[in-house]
Order: structure tokens, then C-alpha cells, then sequence
């Protein structure tokens, strides 16, 4: 599976332009399994938002809008095919 902090940044946040160049320069089964991996944290920080054990409530914002621009590149590759 794909590092999920490679695209968000571990510890310090990328900016956004870091972070859509990285999704570009990605490949599609690195894009693929990044989604899976954040999905997966997406359903694990939810969990903990619902329970008041969020560390950082903010990474939820996070990683859906990462979700996102890697769904919008997988789309833009799928309409190039």
C-alpha cells in the first residue's frame, strides 16, 4: 500500500501545490492504493470523532480532500485512456 503521508505531509502539512504535484507525479496503483489507505483512515478517524477520541480533528478535513484530488487525477488519467 501507498504511504498515505507521502501526499499529506507527516508532521508539518505540505502546501497544496507540494501536495498536487506529488498526486501528479504519482503513479496510478500508487493513487489507487492511497485511496484505500485513506478511506481506511477516514472510517478510523470518524470513529474516534464519534467517541470524543480524536487527536487532531482536523486531519478528518485532511484526508478527505485528499481522497479527492487523487479521485480527480484518477479521473483525469481514465479520460486521457
Amino acid at each position: 500500500m501507498a504511504d498515505l503521508n507521502k501526499f499529506l505531509g507527516s508532521g508539518t502539512s505540505l502546501k497544496m501545490k507540494d501536495q498536487r504535484d506529488r498526486v501528479r507525479e504519482a503513479s496510478v496503483d500508487e493513487l489507487r492504493g492511497a485511496v484505500d489507505e485513506a478511506q481506511i483512515e477516514l472510517l478510523n478517524l470518524r470513529t474516534q470523532a464519534i467517541l470524543q477520541q480524536a487527536g487532531n480533528p482536523m486531519r478528518i478535513r485532511q484526508v478527505r480532500k485528499m481522497v479527492a484530488r487523487i479521485n480527480g487525477e484518477l479521473s483525469a488519467r481514465a479520460k486521457k485512456a
